[in-house]
């Protein structure tokens, strides 16, 4: 709750935001209990806190290709799809604006998490999405310079729930920014 009251006090300030669409991509590691995979696109309304510091809200639409049952394929269960929507928090920041073809960033985020099915499955609807993540620039100074980069994701409902594996994930993201 605190979260979206926070989302709410800082709308103002993204008022005159940049706007970057990027798709993301990616899977969990293969274990007991299966694998996970991701689509998702990211709609990010960003601000400069200084010249080399981000700070930006993401509204990202997900959809997970996982396991049907925790219990992982030995019962023949299969994989289902599940819709999701995460809200977050992000903070990037760029280690050399001074070039004008390539800036090099690391960025983390975190916020909540909505989806239509349990995410692990058999654990909880509601979880909180953690990620960090690098990549770069591409022509910063164009008019949509494009942004290549990886990201890791940890997905956990923080333990308000009985059962609270947590989900990791690699994924990999492409798009542009809009000035």
């Amino acid at each position: 709750m605190r979260t979206l009251f926070l989302l709410i006090a800082l709308l103002p300030t993204l008022a005159s935001a940049e706007i970057a669409v990027y798709a993301t991509g990616g899977q969990s590691p293969k274990t007991f209990h299966g694998q996970a995979n991701l689509q998702a696109l990211n709609i990010e309304l960003g601000r400069a806190l200084s010249p080399r510091t981000d700070f930006a809200f993401v509204l990202a639409p997900m959809n997970f290709d996982q396991p049907l049952s925790w219990f992982g394929d030995q019962f023949g269960n299969g994989n289902e799809d599940v819709r999701a929507l995460s809200a977050s928090l992000l903070l990037r920041r760029k280690f050399n604006v001074d070039s004008s073809r390539v800036h090099v960033y690391g960025e983390a985020s975190s916020g909540p998490m909505w989806a239509e099915k349990a995410v692990p499955a058999s654990t909880s609807r509601f979880n909180f999405v953690h990620q960090l993540g690098t990549g770069v620039v591409l022509m910063p100074r164009a008019r949509f310079p494009l942004m290549v980069g990886y990201r890791f994701l940890h997905i956990s409902n923080g333990g308000y729930s009985p059962r609270n594996p947590g989900l990791n994930m690699s994924s990999v993201i492409l798009g542009v920014r809009v000035r």
